[in-house]
């Protein structure tokens, strides 16, 4: 009887553990869907969302060629930044106060951002643009 107690546990623990490879609930792989300048950028996109203390964290697993968006969530929500590189052929960078323009939506995890970063596109890399944005993420 001790054995199948220990065996059930176990297995338990394996299910539990297998969901997220360990990782807290906020750490799992969804996807958000993101355009710029209206246009679509392959959608959808694996990201991972982390929530430290007040700030969430999206973004891709791919630097290169991926984008990071930072909310606080303290009062309301906010974006705090959002960057791009080489994203749908845009790098381009949104900073709270600083550059561009940003707006979120959403509770619990599920956030749109909108908004515009300055940057520029793979194809004009050294023409200055600002771009338009729409990121929706169910983290």
């Amino acid at each position: 009887m001790q054995t199948r107690r220990i065996a059930v546990a176990a297995a338990v623990l394996v299910v539990g553990l297998a969901g997220c490879g360990g990782q807290p609930p906020a750490l799992c792989s969804t996807t958000a869907k993101v355009t710029i300048d209206g246009k679509d950028t392959g959608n959808p996109h694996l990201v991972r969302c982390s929530q430290t203390g007040r700030a969430w964290t999206i973004e891709t697993s791919d630097k290169a060629k991926g984008f990071t968006a930072v909310l606080d969530t303290e009062y309301t929500i906010t974006a705090k930044s959002v960057d791009f590189h080489d994203f749908g052929g845009f790098t381009g960078t949104y900073w709270a106060d600083q550059i561009g323009k940003a707006e979120v939506t959403g509770v619990n995890g599920k956030y749109t951002i909108t908004g515009s970063a300055d940057g520029s596109f793979t194809d004009k890399p050294s023409e200055a643009v600002t771009a338009t944005f729409r990121i929706e993420a169910d983290c």
